[in-house]
This record gives C-alpha cells, structure tokens and sequence, in this order.
C-alpha cells in the first residue's frame, strides 16, 4: 500500500522545478526519523496482510466474462458500512488500488503476538470477500469478488463491464490496449503517476513476454496488433502500457519488528525469501489472452512502472524501481551486496554524520537517486519537524519487494516495520492464508532460532528471474544457504528438507512443538497450512499457475495454438468463482481433507 495522501497533484513539469527542495526536505525528514526512532525498543511483534482483490462480470448466456468496473461506487459503501460496525474483529480497512476493477481489503487492527491470530487471518480473509459479495449480490447474481492475480485476457479486445473506449486518443501512453478509463477516479495518486511516469520516461511502455509454443502455436509467433511496433519481438506477448501492469493483484504482509536492529535483520533474512515464496505463489500464466512460458507477474510489473529514461537504462545497475530489493541493510551482510548499484554519495555522507550505520545509509542513498513521482501541492512545504511526507512518499513510489518502513514522525504509535511484497495472490482464501501465516511463523522461527539464510545479492537476482520460469516449483533449482556453504537446491529440499539443511517446513513445526500457548485450533489450522505449502514444493499439489496452465490445456475448445479464447476464460473464471467460494473442491491444489478451524475471534 503507498501513501494515499489526498491533494492536487503537481504535473511533472512542476516537480522538475523543485526536485532538489523536495529531496532536501526529504532527507531532513529522514535524519529527524533516525534520530528520533534509532534507539526505540521493546514495540510489540504486529502484522498484517493486505489482499488486492478483482471484480469480475459474467454474461452466462453469451459465455463471457469481464472486468467490472466498479470499485468508485463500492469504497463509499463499504467505508460506511464498517463505521456502523462496532465489533472491531468484523471491521475491514478497505482501499483503491490503481485499477476500478480492484479494490484492496486489510484488517482493521494488525494482528498481534498470541499464536490465536494465526488461526484469525483466513476468517478475516473470507470476511473482506462477503462483504463486498454482499453488496454485489443486492443489484445482480453476476458479479463477483475474486483473488485474480492477472485477469486472462486483460487488454485482449472488449475486457471491461461498462465497455470503454480503446486506441491512441483514450491513452495518455498512447496505447492500443489500455484506456486512461481503466483508472480507478478514486486513487489520490494513480492517474497523476501514470501520466509522470509517461513524461518522464520519454518512450512508450514496452513489455515482451515469452509465449507458450504449443503444437499448433504460429512460428514465429507474431502478436499482429502490434506488427508496425519497433519494439516487437516475434515468440513474445506484447503489453503497452504501465496499466497492464498495475491491473495485476497481489499478496503482501507487514511486519512490525521490537527495534530498528530487529527490523533489519527480520529484512535481511527475509530478502532471500522473496524468489522462494514468488515461486511457491506463482498465478499468472496467461498475458493478454495468451499463454506465456512465465507463472509470475513480478518482472512484468517491473517493467510496466520503470520510469527510466533511454540514457538512464543505458548506465549500469540503474534499474527499474519497481524490482527485488537491491542490498542488505546490517553491516554484518554487507559483504554479501555484490552489485556495485548506484547511489547518492551525499545522502549517504550526510547519514552516517549523523550516526546511521555504514549499510543503513547505502540503502537509503540508493533509494534517493529516484525522483518522486506524485506530490500534492498542498503537502509541497511542511513543517518537517512534524511530519515525514516527502520521505515517506518516496519511500513508497519505490516498489521493491521487500520495503523497510520506518516509523512516521507524527505517530509514536508505529514501530520498525518491514512490508514483503512478492507474493502473486492465490483463489483460495486458504491458500492465502496458508502463505501469510507461514511467512509470518518464518519471521519468528528467524528470531528464536537466529536462523542465517543470507547469500549474495547476486544469487537472490539469479533465484528471481528463475522463479518466473514455467513450473520452476518442480524444474528449477535455487541458490539456498545450508549452514556454513550455499548449494542449489530444488523447492522441495528448501521447504521439506535434505540431509544437509532441516527444511523451512519443519523448522516451523519445530518452533511451534516448542509453543506452549498454541491452542488445539489454531495448531491444526496451521498444520494445514504447513501441508500445503509441504506438497506444493513436492509436486503432490500444483501451484495455482500450474493448474491454471493445466486446465487451459484440458479444454475441448483450446487449438493448441496458446490463445485462451473468451469461452475458455469465462470456464476458467467460473471454475474459479466455485473454488472461491468451496461451492468445488479442487485436490490438484488444495487436498479434500485440508479444512481449517478459522474464526474471526480470538480464543
């Protein structure tokens, strides 16, 4: 989630003319930040999952399926409907999201410490989908909520419930596929960073994704929409715009830590995580209306939000901000960031002047090469003894997948925190459930048993780009630290074990024998989480892209040529919509006896 400060947006023009103030204003904010916060102990252990979610429209009698356009009419709704709730545990804290198909759901208070709240999230969960189902279901049977993590056939023809126009003159990108009408009119700051993100880029959006080459499968493939584009490559699905991105949900989890130091090593454990838990949650095969040879949606959302003009994508390391987490923050690990990245020496100098360790600094000189995107007008000059806007909003237009939120300087309440965002979302509530929780016991399995997982940056890049890799839960190996070496290991020897290494699995199930506040519920809820993650990295269970691949293939109306017609979608979604809502069961992804004892309360 980035900062939704609401205001008049400065166009980029106007934002060149005070770069420098703002950076200046920005790194004073972050001084006062460190200085104020670098010694705070002893905050709780809270945390909280955010679900970006995806309406959908079914036309049963023509067999088809699109994206609804109606989340400016819901968020109104939904905000006044929790208000009136006064139980906190059946409140949701509902957001926009860059799309007005999407809408984003978290709790309404973080989850605490007590071994209870992992038995609370899946219920929460299942919450935030009835309440808008609810409403959904007062005007027409047709409309769903849905965990979609990319929409089929998104940009493929007429996609949208109400239509919209398509073409050069709808398109600040000028792009063929994706109108401006997209657009969530709800987001403070979307429409105002597409458009700066276009002028500062200079060039147009150029995404290129690996097609599936089945039997029947043109060769070369041509993506003939785009045949008078330069930037076009044959066996490749073709994307134009930022938004065919940014209409991608996704799975996150926060994490408050109990100091600064805490929170930088829960990072630097969990940075090596982020290409292992993107495998295991892999979900979106399908571009376009077309099968790729990809299950992941995080390189595409790289480029779809890289900002970089032609010159800078020439100089080296300078890379999108939206990408894997560039260094290590603990001068212990600094060894290991072997990618000599660019950064702001002054920000860096001006840092450790003020006490911030050698490393810390380095993270945030790399983070300040970026220019802010979006500001209010209204927020331009503020007292920066009160407030942290500017920091905090560069902070958040830079899209890592992990993200170290310090704490605001105008809420004493909020600790350390660190946001894992690499996650693709999953059909399932359980499932979504399952890879939150399991993340989460990580955390606390990394603190009790002082687990060290670091590699070189190097390697977690290289573990990246092969999680994308078509069914790499089963084909692929992965740079994984075992002890005092680090070896390539499959998923199944990261997650369930080997000789040399005990599994994450059964660490996790070894710190929960050792909890002696952990209920009978909440131990099976949690076992049935740990199973499914467990069988997934066997191959006894399907990650959600391999059984969306599957089912494409399966159908009698599929030519074995990679296009996922408009009845194949409208099945796929539809099939979708039962797992969702366990009208059917599915034992290629979740087995029949994987049931939990979720509840919305604690014990």
């Amino acid at each position: 989630m980035g900062l939704l400060s609401e205001g008049n947006p400065l166009s980029w023009t106007e934002i060149k003319l005070v770069l420098q103030q703002i950076r200046t204003y920005g790194l004073d904010q972050l001084v006062n930040v460190f200085n104020k916060y670098k010694d705070r102990q002893k905050d709780a252990f809270l945390w909280g999952d955010e679900t970006e979610l995806t309406l959908v429209r079914f036309d049963h009698k023509n067999k088809n399926v699109r994206l609804l356009l109606k989340s400016h009419q819901l968020l109104p709704i939904l905000s006044e409907l929790n208000k009136k709730i006064d139980d906190e545990a059946y409140r949701i804290t509902w957001h926009p999201e860059a799309c007005d198909f999407a809408i984003e759901g978290v709790p309404f208070q973080p989850y605490g410490f007590s071994s209870s709240y992992f038995n609370t999230v899946e219920a929460n969960m299942r919450l935030r989908r009835k309440q808008v189902q609810r409403i959904l279901f007062e005007q027409t049977d047709c409309e769903y909520i849905l965990n979609i993590s990319a929409f089929p056939r998104y940009g493929q023809g007429q996609y949208t419930y109400p239509p919209i126009e398509y073409g050069l003159s709808y398109s600040v990108e000028k792009s063929l596929c994706y109108s401006d009408s997209l657009m969530s009119p709800y987001h403070p700051r979307m429409k105002s960073l597409l458009i700066n993100i276009n002028e500062r880029r200079q060039s147009k959006v150029s995404i290129n994704i690996p097609i599936f080459k089945d039997s029947c499968t043109p060769s070369p493939f041509r993506d003939e929409l785009f045949k008078d584009d330069p930037d076009i490559k044959d066996d490749h699905i073709h994307l134009d715009s930022s938004i065919a991105g940014w209409g991608c949900c996704c799975l996150q989890v926060t994490f408050q830590g109990e100091s600064c130091k805490e929170t930088i090593h829960l990072y630097d454990q969990l940075l090596p995580l982020c290409p292992i838990m993107l495998c295991l949650s892999a979900a979106c095969p399908i571009w376009r209306g077309y099968l790729s040879d990809i299950d992941c949606r995080w390189n595409v959302l790289s480029e779809a939000t890289d900002d970089r003009t032609a010159e800078e994508k020439k100089q080296k390391n300078f890379l999108s901000r939206y990408g894997l987490a560039p260094l290590y923050l603990a001068d212990k690990n600094k060894y290991l960031n072997n990618i000599d990245y660019p950064v702001d020496q002054y920000v860096i100098t001006k840092l450790i002047d003020q006490g911030m360790p050698e490393t810390l600094s380095r993270h945030f000189g790399h983070l300040f090469i970026r220019d802010p995107l979006v500001i209010m007008k209204e927020l331009l000059h503020l007292d920066d003894d009160t407030t942290s806007y500017h920091f905090e909003n560069l902070n958040s237009q830079v899209w890592n997948s992990l993200r170290l939120k310090p704490p605001p300087l105008n809420d004493k309440s909020i600790g350390w925190r660190v946001e894992f965002r690499p996650m693709d979302i999953q059909i399932s509530d359980f499932e979504n459930a399952a890879l939150v929780v399991f993340v989460a016991l990580l955390t606390r399995v990394i603190i009790t048993y002082d687990l060290d997982l670091t590699i070189p940056i190097s390697q977690i890049n290289e573990n990246m780009n092969i999680a994308h890799h078509r069914d790499s839960v089963c084909r692929e190996k992965f740079y994984f630290r075992c002890g005092t070496y680090i070896s390539q290991m499959f998923m199944n020897e990261i997650i369930n074990g080997n000789k040399d290494f005990l599994g994450l699995v059964p660490l996790v199930r070894q710190y929960i024998d050792e909890r002696e506040d952990m209920d009978a519920n909440t131990r099976h809820t949690v076992e049935q989480y740990l199973l499914l993650i467990s069988k997934r990295a066997d191959g006894t269970l399907l990650t959600n892209a391999s059984w969306i691949r599957k089912f494409v293939l399966s159908q009698p109306s599929y030519k074995q040529d990679s296009v996922v017609s408009e009845e194949i979608q409208y099945d796929l979604i539809w099939k979708m919509v039962q797992i969702a809502n366990v009208h059917e069961n599915c034992p290629q992804i979740e087995e029949l006896k994987m049931h939990t004892h979720t509840k919305l309360h604690l014990k």
